[in-house]
């Protein structure tokens, strides 16, 4: 068994019977979840219109779903170094978001690529969703998810990743710029500006400071699990795989450096 057995998107099934699970239980508290969730709608359509505004080439623009998921994983890693300079509130909201985020991409992945989906795949991605919110819970869960969180997707990514950076990565590409330039610029502009939106629409205060929603809006740019999976269907070519993965990276790395040097630099001194 080599590296190259766990690029395969059956390998993420436990992830989207998480999400599964998630769905199910966040339903439950649906005051909760609706602004976050029409913010995860902002966060979907504005990298999507911006990303088909820069690429008229249709074998590019053929991937445009892989510009709308967020990896809640990815994102608590990043908090969870920040430490004290992240508020229950941020986390709460940034989980909601993303558990909306990426039911809507499956939905999306699910009709645009039907056609290329093998069976495994449908299995391992919908039907692991619907099996995920009907059970809703399963024995030793925390245990089940960080096996999720820090087994099954870093694994999936390092596996898809891996031979793109030891193939040369291309740090500038028309492709891979602009899943950069829509990921960062998308998400910040797309959730901020419909939750603020949202926020009036339900009469609902959003429960955030002004800067924790920009950061917690950049955040949002990193994608790589679920947004690979989409590369793969979307490029045959290897050339724009390459491309596409290499500025899903660049994407999460400069997402999450902006995320934080925004609470970094609008909490000095609160680390209380």
């Amino acid at each position: 068994m080599n590296l190259a057995t766990f690029a395969h998107s059956e390998v993420l099934a436990p992830f989207f019977f998480l999400i599964g699970m998630q769905l199910r239980n966040e339903t439950t508290h649906i005051k909760q979840i609706l602004l976050p969730s029409f913010a995860a709608l902002g966060g979907m359509a504005f990298p999507a219109v911006i990303f088909l505004t820069l690429t008229l080439d249709p074998a590019i623009s053929n991937g445009w779903p892989l510009v709308m998921p967020t990896d809640i994983a990815l994102i608590m890693l990043v908090l969870l170094a920040l430490g004290k300079r992240v508020s229950v509130e941020l986390k709460s909201f940034l989980l909601a978001l993303a558990v909306a985020d990426d039911l809507l991409s499956i939905l999306v992945l699910a009709g645009k690529y039907s056609g290329a989906l093998k069976i495994s795949e449908v299995l391992a991605s919908v039907g692991a969703v619907i099996l995920g919110a009907v059970i809703g819970k399963v024995a030793k869960e925390k245990v089940f998810i960080k096996f999720v969180n820090l087994i099954i997707l870093p694994v999936y990514v390092v596996a898809n990743i891996y031979p793109t950076i030891t193939a040369g990565l291309e740090l500038s590409s028309s492709l891979g710029n602009s899943i950069i330039t829509a990921r960062l610029f998308g998400k910040v502009i797309g959730i901020t500006l419909f939750a603020l939106l949202g926020a009036k629409l339900f009469k609902q205060p959003i429960s955030l400071k002004k800067s924790e929603l920009v950061a917690g809006s950049a955040f949002a740019g990193m994608g790589l699990a679920v947004s690979i999976m989409i590369a793969n269907l979307s490029y045959p070519s290897a050339l724009l795989l390459n491309q596409a993965k290499a500025g899903l990276l660049i994407a999460a790395v400069i997402s999450g450096v902006v995320g934080s040097a925004v609470l970094v630099f609008t909490n000095r001194g609160n680390t209380k």
